[in-house]
């Protein structure tokens, strides 16, 4: 499954990058998620250039909950006061990512269905080949 991981910049693409590393470098989201940078659509009023967005394809809910739960990790050693919004997207279903409680990771697995029949996970937990 594919989605897309957007952060509210405040114009400084950095923060895009370092939550990229971030992604790349969690050995439970690398296990079963393949990220990358790619353009983003151009922001109004900025002289080129688009901004980076993350793209992710992950190959079950299990992965899904790893990737939510990293960003949240992310977002929350950002500082309260300094921590961005990150959106996850997937088709025309966009989620926030806040806290990474259990019960907000099973909501954005839930509302990206990450449970469908197709999402690479084997009926007894595992991976399909």
């Amino acid at each position: 499954m594919q989605v897309d991981i957007v952060v509210q910049t405040g114009g400084d693409d950095r923060i895009v990058a370092s939550l990229y590393r971030w992604l790349a470098q969690d050995p439970d989201v690398a296990r079963h998620t393949t990220v990358t940078l790619v353009p983003g659509p151009e922001r109004a009023g900025d002289m080129g250039g688009a901004f980076e967005i993350i793209n992710a394809v992950v190959a079950n809910s299990i992965a899904l909950s790893s990737l939510a739960v990293a960003c949240a990790t992310w977002r929350g050693s950002r500082g309260t006061a300094t921590a961005p919004v990150v959106r996850i997207t997937r088709g025309d279903v966009t989620v926030t990512v806040e806290n990474g409680s259990p019960d907000e990771v099973s909501g954005i697995v839930d509302a990206l269905g990450g449970t469908e029949p197709d999402s690479g996970a084997g009926t007894d937990g595992t991976d399909r080949p």
